[in-house]
């Protein structure tokens, strides 16, 4: 029989933590019937914690089981159209965590927070451990609102929130980009450019098709903050400590990714409109300063979550942030996006740019990479 053996919750752990004892014997059923048993608790835990890590259910060992297991806790699961990470289904609606090789860190965000309808809850599934690194990293998304300097937020909403513009290359010519390019039929999930253009009509996006056969798309405008639905609180929700010029070159940075830094700053310098960049919604770019203290902000709130096989990791969208650390060797988590209708209905609408504030890019700061420092 399974049965929770050890948890920390609160000021004992973050994120909280759930050892199940029992787990090794049981079948998928008895794992559904368990998380049927506890779905009440678990609820109540993610919208005070916002994060929760289980361990110890043995039966979740497929992309299969895990989608079986999530029907009893999230019935209503979504696709990753306009995602801007590569990845790819595995089964059904369960996709992988991310295809970016091992060499890259993810900066700690929340899912799709640059679209006006995000996941609410994310789901992550660890098939296989990395042998080296590959921790998931979490962090409390209260915490890191209030870390962030009180001017850099009021900035934020003087200036009308965020705007993401990102330019997508198209299927043969994605490794002739820097950064981390993910061609526009993956993320439209189709080579229809009439389908393309539906999307981004239904999504309030604006699109132009570049000469060279990539796609330049301004997607909408969005609050800097959004309000959790149950639990009324306020926090940061938006990426631009991970697209603005100054953070995608520190993120590259931090990373040793010698080469990718070069032709980034190279890039941004000679040729801005071919990669992605961050605006207010008065058309203002977001400031270098503003930039590189947000990215600061979310790598000193993270926390490491290091996988077992079987491991369930649940994230409350808004009240929790999560990345990725560097990894060698064969690492498998499979992830899944969560609708959830309370929170469905509260979704904060988007604002479409007018056309007259698409604004200038001007270049980033360059600064050398902190490998190369003396």
């Amino acid at each position: 029989m399974i049965r929770l053996e050890r948890a920390k919750i609160g000021v004992e752990a973050y994120p909280a933590y759930w050892q199940v004892a029992g787990g090794d014997d049981a079948s998928l059923a008895d794992v559904c019937a368990w998380l049927a048993d506890h779905r009440e608790a678990i609820e109540e835990l993610l919208d005070r914690d916002g994060a929760l890590h289980i361990r110890g259910l043995a039966a979740l060992n497929s992309a299969a089981a895990f989608e079986v297991a999530l029907g009893v806790l999230a019935p209503r699961l979504m696709d990753y159209v306009g995602g801007t990470s590569p990845r790819h289904a595995v089964h059904g609606q369960i996709v992988t965590a991310t295809d970016l090789p091992g060499a890259y860190t993810i900066p700690m965000h929340q899912e799709m927070s640059y679209t006006a309808n995000p996941p609410d809850r994310v789901a992550f599934f660890c098939k296989t451990p990395a042998g080296t690194g590959g921790a998931t990293t979490v962090g409390d998304a209260r915490e890191i609102t209030r870390r962030i300097d009180p001017a850099v937020r009021a900035c934020f909403e003087e200036k009308g929130g965020v705007r993401l513009r990102r330019t997508l290359p198209g299927p043969n010519s994605v490794g002739e980009r820097p950064g981390v390019p993910k061609p526009w039929t993956e993320v439209f999930d189709t080579p229809d450019k009439d389908e393309v253009k539906r999307i981004a009509r239904a999504k309030g996006w604006d699109i132009t098709w570049l000469e060279d056969g990539s796609l330049q798309l301004w997607q909408e405008i969005l609050p800097a903050m959004k309000t959790h639905p149950r639990t009324g609180e306020t926090v940061w929700f938006n990426q631009a400590h991970i697209f603005a010029p100054e953070a995608s070159l520190r993120w590259s940075s931090r990373d040793g990714r010698r080469e990718q830094w070069r032709r980034l700053s190279w890039a941004y310098a000679e040729n801005p409109e071919l990669v992605d960049h961050v605006f207010h919604g008065n058309g203002e770019q977001v400031s270098a300063e503003h930039a590189e203290h947000l990215f600061d902000v979310f790598v000193d709130a993270e926390v490491r979550v290091r996988w077992k096989a079987g491991d369930l990791l649940l994230l409350d969208n808004v009240l929790a942030v999560h990345g990725r650390t560097a990894f060698a060797g064969e690492r498998r988590v499979l992830a899944a996006l969560i609708r959830d209708q309370v929170m469905e209905k509260n979704q904060q609408a988007a604002k479409p740019m007018p056309a007259s504030v698409k604004a200038k890019t001007p270049g980033p700061r360059i600064t050398q990479p902190e490998t190369e420092r003396q």
